[in-house]
C-alpha cells in the first residue's frame, strides 16, 4: 500500500528591519569610554592607596590594633643591716579590659563576677565604659588568672603586676611605708627613696586582634626595664621585733592611745629600731602600726626630759656647778602664776643632782633664771630642737621652739621644764645621745647604703657632728643621770649588770581647740643610754595618754629597760668595768631620792615667797 503524500513545509520569509542609524553607535562609544575612564580611575586610586599612600595606611592600621604596654621595672628590695628582707616585690596578675572590644558587657560581667568575686554591676559598668582600657582587678591569684583566661572573653586580658610584700608581716611598717598600684612609693622609706627603688619602666607594643588577644607573629617593640636598686637600712630585725612587741604590750596594759620607741647606736647614730604603734581593740595584739613614722612626724610637749638641756647649759655656761645648792620649796610664784613640783614636799636644800633626780620644777626654775632666756634658747637649738633631723623624713616636723622675743613672763619657768615647746621623740633622743657621746652631736641615720645586683654595698656617707657641750659637762650630766636611775624617778629603767643613765618625763597634753591642757591626759617618756661608762646604745620610749598610771618612770621606764636589755644581749655588749664618773658630783640626798614623780603643770594657786638668794652655795668637792 502506497503511503500518503507529505505536504511541503511552508517557507518563512524575514522582512528586513529598520536600518541602523549613527545614534546607537555613538551611545555605545560613550558608554565604553565611561567604563574605561572609571576603570582607569579605580586603577589610579588603587595605585594611590597601595603605592603612594600604602605605607601610611598600613601604619594607621597597625596603630589601630596596637597597644603600648608599660613594662614595670622590678622594684629593689629593702633589707635590714644583716641582709634580712624587710620588703620585696612579687609578681602577681592584673585583669583588665578594652571596653571597645567587649561584645556583650552584661554577659561577660556575669561570667567574670564569680571568678573575681566582685559585684556584677560594677564589672558591667567598667566593661561599658567609653575607653580603651579599664582595670578590673589587681593582684589576683594564679588560680583566678587561669580561670579568667579560660573564659576567653572578647576584650578581657591579663598582664603581670608587681606587688610589694613584707615577709615579716608588717615589721617596721610605719618606717618602710607603702607602694601604690602603679608601683610607686606612697609613704615612708618607699616614698623617700622611690626614684632609686623603682628603677626605670620599659615599653612593649602589642598588636591585638578583635578579641583583645595578641596576634601571633606580629612584631613586639621592647624597651627593657631597668631594675631598681636595693636598699640596706640600719635597722636590726630582731631588735625591731622586740621593741614593737614590748611597746605593744605596754600600750595595751596601760590603756595608752599609742607609743613610740627608738633605739640607736650611741657613737654612730645608726637607728637599730624605730617602733610606732597605735592602740586597736580589733587587732589580735591590741595594736597596729601607726599610719606614719610618729617618731619624727608628731610632736609632743616633752616635759621633764627637757631638764637635760637646761642642766647641761647651766653647767657648760658656768652659772652652776654640780654641788650648787638651792632652797627648794614645793612651789614658787612667777609673774602671777605658780610653778610647783609634782608632789608636796617640805622646803629642801638641794644640789643640782638632787633637783634632777627629784625632777623638781622649782629647782629647775632657779637654774633657768641664772641662765637667762637667750642662753636657754641657744642651747636648745644647739642640741637640735627647732630643726629637722638629718633623716630628712617626708613630713618630718621641726618642732615648736619659740624665740625669746615672744616668751611670756612665765616662759623662763615653763620652757626649761618642757612646757610651751614641742619636739619629736627623735629630737629628744638626739639630745641625750649628745650627752652619751661626750657632748658631741651625732646625726641619726636609717640608711646603710645601696646594694648593686651582685649584693655589694655602697655605703652612704655620714654627716659630720658638732660639739654642743664639753666632755666634762657631758660626764657630769651622765653621772647625774645615773643618779636618776639609781635612786630618783627612773629606777624602773635599771638593767641588771649595767649602769644606766637617763631621765623621766611626764607632761600634760595641750588642748588643740581651746588652749591650755587636757585634764587627766599625759605623755609619759623615758630617755637614756647604757652602759653609762661607755655608752653603746641610746633609746627613748614615749607613751600617749597612758591611764590610770601616767608617770614616765612607771610606764615608759620599764619598756626602756626591757628593750635595751634585749638589745645588749643581742649585740653581745658586755658590761664594762665600773667607773666613778661623778667624782666631782655630790650623791643624791635622801630627800630627793624619795621622789615620787616627774613634774606638774604651772597652776594658779596661792603665791609662795621665792627662796632667798643668800641660801645658794657653790661649794663642791673635787677629786683629790
Amino acid at each position: 500500500m502506497t503511503p500518503p503524500p507529505v505536504a511541503p513545509r511552508p517557507r518563512v520569509r524575514w522582512a528586513p528591519g529598520p536600518a541602523l542609524t549613527g545614534v546607537p553607535v555613538r551611545r555605545l562609544g560613550v558608554m565604553t569610554l565611561a567604563i574605561c575612564v572609571m576603570f582607569v580611575a579605580v586603577v589610579a586610586r588603587l595605585v594611590m592607596i597601595q603605592q603612594v599612600h600604602g605605607a601610611g595606611y598600613a601604619a594607621y592600621g597597625v596603630s589601630e590594633r596596637t597597644r603600648a604596654v608599660s613594662i614595670t621595672a622590678e622594684r629593689g628590695s629593702i633589707v635590714d643591716r644583716s641582709g634580712n628582707v624587710l620588703a620585696m616585690s612579687v609578681t602577681l596578675t592584673t585583669i583588665y579590659a578594652d571596653p571597645h572590644q567587649v561584645t556583650d558587657p552584661r554577659l561577660e560581667a556575669s561570667e567574670l563576677a564569680p571568678v573575681l568575686q566582685l559585684p556584677e554591676a560594677r564589672i558591667e559598668a567598667e566593661l561599658s565604659a567609653d575607653s580603651g582600657f579599664e582595670y578590673l582587678a589587681h593582684s589576683v591569684s594564679d588560680a583566678e588568672a587561669a580561670a579568667v583566661e579560660k573564659l576567653n572573653l572578647p576584650g578581657i586580658a591579663t598582664e603581670p603586676e608587681s606587688k610589694r610584700f613584707d615577709p615579716d608581716g608588717g615589721l617596721a611598717a610605719s618606717v618602710l611605708g607603702g607602694v601604690d598600684y602603679a608601683g610607686l612609693g606612697s609613704s615612708g622609706i618607699e616614698y623617700q627613696y622611690n626614684a632609686k627603688l623603682a628603677g626605670k619602666p620599659g615599653l612593649q607594643r602589642l598588636q591585638e586582634g578583635l578579641g583583645g588577644q595578641a596576634i601571633p607573629g606580629t612584631s613586639r617593640a621592647i624597651i627593657p626595664a631597668v631594675p631598681g636598686q636595693s636598699l640596706e637600712l640600719t635597722l636590726d630585725s630582731a631588735i625591731q621585733y622586740e621593741a614593737e612587741s614590748v611597746l605593744g604590750q605596754e600600750i595595751v596594759s596601760s590603756h595608752a592611745l599609742g607609743g613610740t620607741a627608738v633605739i640607736m647606736q650611741s657613737k654612730t647614730g645608726q637607728i637599730l629600731a624605730m617602733a610606732n604603734l597605735v592602740a586597736d581593740a580589733k587587732s589580735p595584739n591590741g595594736v597596729d602600726p601607726a599610719p606614719s613614722n610618729t617618731a619624727v612626724t608628731q610632736v609632743y610637749e616633752p616635759g621633764s626630759v627637757m631638764k637635760g638641756i637646761t642642766m647641761s647649759a647651766a653647767l657648760q655656761s658656768g652659772v652652776v656647778v654640780p654641788s650648787t645648792r638651792f632652797v627648794v620649796p614645793y612651789s614658787v610664784n612667777l609673774d602671777g602664776s605658780v610653778i610647783h613640783d609634782a608632789d608636796m614636799h617640805p622646803v629642801e636644800y638641794w644640789s643640782i643632782p638632787d633637783i634632777l633626780a627629784y625632777s623638781s620644777n622649782v629647782g629647775t626654775l632657779h637654774v633657768s633664771q641664772l641662765l637667762g632666756s637667750a642662753r636657754i634658747y641657744q642651747y636648745m637649738r644647739a642640741f637640735g630642737l627647732g630643726s629637722r633631723t638629718a633623716l630628712n623624713w617626708p613630713g618630718e616636723s621641726e618642732g615648736i621652739l619659740p624665740p625669746p622675743s615672744i616668751w611670756s613672763g612665765t616662759s623662763i619657768g615653763t620652757i626649761p621644764i618642757g612646757q610651751g615647746v614641742a619636739a619629736t621623740p627623735m629630737q629628744i633622743l638626739d639630745v641625750y645621745n649628745t650627752i652619751a657621746n661626750g657632748g658631741l652631736y651625732v646625726s641619726p641615720s636609717l640608711v646603710n647604703g645601696w646594694l648593686n645586683s651582685a649584693g655589694v654595698l655602697s655605703p652612704s656617707p655620714g654627716l659630720p657632728g658638732h660639739r654642743v657641750v664639753s666632755a666634762q659637762t657631758a660626764r657630769q650630766m651622765t653621772a647625774m643621770l645615773e643618779g636618776v636611775v639609781k635612786s630618783g624617778t627612773g629606777t624602773a629603767a635599771a638593767i641588771n649588770g649595767y649602769d644606766v643613765a637617763g631621765k623621766t618625763g611626764t607632761a600634760q597634753k595641750p588642748n588643740p581647740t581651746s588652749g591650755g591642757y587636757l585634764s587627766g591626759q599625759y605623755m609619759a617618756s623615758f630617755v637614756g643610754f647604757a652602759p653609762a661608762e661607755d655608752p653603746q646604745l641610746t633609746a627613748i620610749v614615749v607613751l600617749d595618754r597612758p591611764t590610770p598610771v601616767f608617770y614616765g618612770g612607771s610606764v615608759a621606764a620599764p619598756v626602756f629597760s626591757r628593750i635595751m636589755a634585749y638589745a645588749m644581749r643581742s649585740l653581745q655588749i658586755p658590761p664594762p668595768a665600773h667607773e666613778d664618773l661623778g667624782w666631782d658630783v655630790p650623791q643624791v640626798d635622801a630627800s630627793a631620792a624619795a621622789a615620787g614623780s616627774d613634774n606638774g603643770p604651772a597652776q594658779k594657786v596661792l603665791p609662795v615667797t621665792p627662796p632667798p638668794a643668800s641660801a645658794r652655795s657653790s661649794a663642791g668637792s673635787r677629786r683629790p
